[in-house]
């Protein structure tokens, strides 16, 4: 009886001490660009991207919560931040799943949040 309730006690122990192990968080995503809409201003233009990973953060001090709020995905690239804009939508006339990315320095970013601006994207940009 006694190895039984010692057995029990070691298990709810142990179980205990799994719960109240911290859970590991799931990895960000990690993007590997053609090319993205680099944006200047209002205007996003056509940049290509070289074999450097783009790679989202989170609970980085520089992040601002309300241009996350608002859409916007923080993204380190070549120790660079980056705020980028992540359309996901196929493009009209097509089923093909193709993701759009427009990214912007921070302070590009929160001039055009804070001037309640949308950024464009010109036709003749190569894409």
């Amino acid at each position: 009886m006694r190895a039984a309730v010692g057995s029990f006690v070691c298990l709810a122990a142990l179980t205990s001490l799994a719960f109240a192990a911290p859970q590991s968080a799931a990895p960000q995503p990690t993007y590997h660009l053609r090319g993205y809409y680099k944006l200047y201003t209002q205007v996003g233009i056509w940049q290509l991207s070289d074999d450097s990973p783009w790679q989202v953060v989170k609970d980085e001090p520089w992040i601002n919560p309300r241009l996350v709020h608002w859409g916007y995905v923080p993204i380190t690239h070549d120790f660079q931040h980056y705020y980028c804009l992540i359309d996901d939508k196929p493009r009209t006339g097509t089923n093909i799943l193709e993701k759009t990315f427009v990214c912007g320095d921070p302070k590009t970013v929160q001039l055009i949040f804070d001037n309640n601006w949308k950024p464009v994207l010109p036709l003749y940009s190569g894409h």
